[in-house]
């Protein structure tokens, strides 16, 4: 309803509707500087550090949750300022601070309990029943085995219930409520000028000085990723190649020894005209008493007339969705209709009319207009769906006999994807410009560059030592292995290639300067003198329907005293406009009982996250975390007033 107070599903109701592991998941292998645990530590809690590959991995699950939330590509750089590395750090500390608690109390989900969650998890399943397939290949795209999975769930489910137990405790007084349902509901009258940055353009002039000045003080804004033009091949049933074809003789014997699969029922086609009975008559078996003398009379109509059905049909019969076609309702198998009139088809003979039919729907006078005997579809008909069938299987069998050694290939020649291509027939797929943050969802390779095969690609191994990744499983019978052709550092994009950017920039920002300057003279003559020539109709606004104004005009619209009504009142929105509003008047509507239960509900949500909050800073200070490095340190900006 309101911006502020967007309901955030928790963990368990992810997981049931698009189940992505949270941004928040800490590693489930605990290998990390086993030797020494706290050489390298950036932070410690509860005694124990935090390590920068623990680090690392959990910037690049921020990385992925915010690819799948945006549906795209993310630019990483954003994640590399000093406040993203705080933040970061601090919902790391989040997560072994729960863990301490967890492990200090002995909480504990069952293993049999975390495999009913995965069971019955909607992701999971496929016509109402989990899915093995669809299990698995999420695993794969994740890199994640089963153990490992099941572990981390059970680790979260105790997480999930350790703070709803805080959540559980949140409450919203009355009189907040109500308040908060007075700022939302309140509704103004007004009338809007603008001033548009556009028509100012022909008085700015940036020179190429102030462009290289401006560059020069904001070069980090123009920072690009790292990034990789790699190439890739894909291992399947689809892009094996093919090493045989069935002579004509395989698929003959294959279709006599299957002829059953290719044998087609009776099939008949009808016209009806329905009768039902009155619905308004009172008198039930009066009402079925007139609908059938009504269906007898246009039975025996028809049958001295065969030609009228449809025309008869058109007129009478209660059925809307095939009246206007005759009654006709073309082809269809013994089964498909309720049984009387099934029974009353497929006992009649060609073109012969019966009836009337009685079935729950009224009375039928039933036309059979053609009739398909059974029969088996020729071998000239089947022989295409034969040869793919024959193909499919084919291509199963020799993906299931290749994948070992296209999965040793790879990783024993591992200086070139050449000799998989030539040894299996595959394609050699090019890709440029990949980052961290993957590919959008609608790139027809992201189902082949996972976050796993991406993973692989920025190792060492791949970045250094030049070697294909290993065959990652990306989905059920479908292997990846890339390889990089090219490396680009992150890197600040040269002054060339931004400079028209920035000089777009600096001319909307002048030219939102003079508008904002035309607009506030206008404003003080419209204060001293009413003249609403040049504004635009009038409108209904809101907080919470704000009828496509921008934000900072409602805010400015609403904060006008409604005791100074009618008044003028200007802001600059958005897109660089200076917009001048009359605010004629102000209205708090009748109270909406669903409106107000959904505030609460609202309020509830943001109050319990500020209640999580809390306990999240006390259980940290609970167990003593201490940042080891302070580049991992980051203080707000304080604002002097």
């Amino acid at each position: 309803m309101f911006q502020s107070f967007r309901n955030q599903k928790r963990w368990l109701m992810l997981i049931a509707m698009i189940l992505i592991i949270p941004a928040f998941v800490f590693i489930g292998i605990n290998g990390y500087s086993r030797l020494n645990p706290d050489a390298n530590a950036i932070a410690k809690v509860d005694g124990k550090g935090i390590q920068p590959e623990e680090f690392d991995y959990q910037k690049r699950e921020y990385i992925e949750r915010m690819r799948q939330q945006e549906g795209g590509a993310v630019d990483p750089s954003i994640f590399e300022t000093q406040e993203a590395n705080a933040a970061i750090l601090q919902n790391l500390a989040t997560r072994r601070a729960l863990q301490a608690q967890m492990a200090h109390h002995y909480m504990n989900v069952s293993e049999a309990d975390a495999i009913n969650v995965i069971k019955n998890a909607d992701a999971f399943k496929k016509d109402g029943q989990f899915s093995p397939e669809l299990y698995e290949n999420y695993l794969a795209a994740r890199g994640k085995s089963d153990q490992q999975f099941v572990y981390e769930l059970r680790r979260d489910l105790v997480q999930d219930m350790l703070v709803n137990s805080v959540a559980q405790t949140t409450f919203v007084p009355k009189k907040t409520v109500a308040l908060l349902n007075d700022i939302l509901r309140e509704t103004r009258v007004v009338r809007t000028m603008s001033f548009d940055p556009s028509a100012y353009m022909k008085d700015v002039k940036v020179s190429e000085e102030q462009i290289k000045k401006y560059y020069d003080e904001h070069k980090d804004d123009y920072r690009a990723p790292e990034s990789l033009n790699i190439q890739f091949v894909v291992m399947s049933p689809e892009t094996v190649k093919m090493t045989a074809e069935p002579s004509e003789q395989e698929l003959k014997d294959f279709y006599e020894q299957n002829r059953k699969k290719y044998e087609v029922e009776e099939s008949r086609r009808a016209a009806h005209i329905l009768i039902a009975p009155d619905a308004n008559e009172a008198d039930k078996a009066k009402a079925d008493q007139d609908a059938k003398a009504k269906a007898e009379k246009i039975l025996a109509e028809v049958k001295a007339d065969p030609s009228k059905f449809a025309q008869l049909a058109k007129e009478n019969s209660a059925d809307p969705g095939t009246a206007e076609s005759g009654g006709d309702l073309d082809f269809f198998t013994q089964g498909q209709m309720v049984p009387e009139f099934d029974k009353a088809v497929f006992g009649a003979k060609k073109d012969e009319i019966v009836g009337p039919v009685k079935t729950e729907f009224g009375y039928h006078i039933i036309h059979v207009t053609d009739i398909n005997p059974a029969h088996v579809r020729p071998f000239e008909e089947v022989r295409g769906e034969i040869l793919k069938f024959w193909q499919d299987q084919h291509r199963q069998s020799m993906f299931a006999e290749n994948a070992d050694g296209f999965t040793n290939m790879v990783y024993e020649q591992s200086d070139s994807l050449d000799p998989a291509v030539e040894k299996y027939g595959l394609t050699l797929h090019t890709l440029d410009g990949l980052t961290q943050s993957g590919l959008p969802k609608t790139s027809p390779d992201a189902q082949y560059i996972t976050k796993r095969v991406i993973e692989d690609l920025f190792s060492p191994d791949c970045l250094q030592e030049k070697r294909n990744t290993q065959a990652v499983e990306v989905a059920a019978n479908t292997l990846v292995s890339a390889r990089i052709v090219k490396h680009t550092p992150a890197h600040i994009k040269s002054f060339d290639e931004v400079k028209g950017d920035i000089k777009d920039q600096l001319e909307l920002e002048q030219a939102s300067a003079l508008a904002k300057k035309a607009g506030e003279a206008k404003l003080a003559e419209l204060k001293a003198k009413k003249d609403l020539e040049g504004f635009g109709h009038e409108l209904t606004v809101s907080r919470i329907n704000p009828q496509s104004q921008s934000m900072p005009l409602i805010q400015a619209e609403m904060a006008v005293p409604a005791k100074s009504l009618p008044a003028f009142t200007g802001t600059t929105v958005p897109d660089g406009a200076y917009v001048i509003s009359y605010v004629e008047s102000s209205k708090m509507p009748a109270a909406d009982d669903s409106q107000v239960d959904e505030i609460r509900g609202e309020a509830l949500t943001a109050q319990s996250r500020a209640d999580e909050a809390s306990f999240y800073e006390g259980l940290k200070k609970l167990y003593k975390m201490e940042i080891l490095k302070k580049e991992y340190e980051y203080q707000a900006p304080t604002v002097m007033k």
